[in-house]
């Protein structure tokens, strides 16, 4: 990162209030601007040039339409914005019965992690 690499996109797979408190301790390290995108919210996608970090909540609740439309975006941010996307339950049963874009799931999922339901993340001191 130090070195001007981007930042790969992350799938955080788990119960909501472990994803929120990781979602946490990791914005210290979200470029800015950042652009969230909440469950039951419609999708509003800013100009691909202007976001650096992108936080889509619950990300298995798009419809299929705001997916390709996700899908597009990406394409136009050509790897300029990290998205960080949660979900409860696994994608891959979606994906696998047409309910979730496969190509869209292996574009969010460069890093794939599923966090237990007895992970409780601990606050890390920041360095001096």
């Amino acid at each position: 990162q130090l070195m001007g690499m981007p930042r790969a996109n992350l799938l955080l797979v788990g119960v909501d209030d472990r994803l929120q408190r990781i979602l946490e301790l990791l914005s210290r390290d979200y470029r800015e601007p950042v652009a969230v995108c909440a469950p039951g919210e419609h999708l509003v996608l800013p100009p691909a040039e202007q976001v650096k970090t992108m936080i889509l909540r619950n990300v298995g609740e798009l419809s299929l339409v705001d997916q390709g439309r996700l899908f597009d975006w990406l394409n136009q941010a050509a790897g300029r914005t990290q998205v960080v996307s949660t979900t409860p339950e696994p994608l891959m049963p979606l994906v696998h019965a047409g309910g979730f874009l496969s190509a869209l799931y292996y574009r969010l999922n460069v890093l794939y992690v599923e966090v237990p339901e007895t992970f409780i993340p601990q606050p890390q001191p920041l360095a001096s």
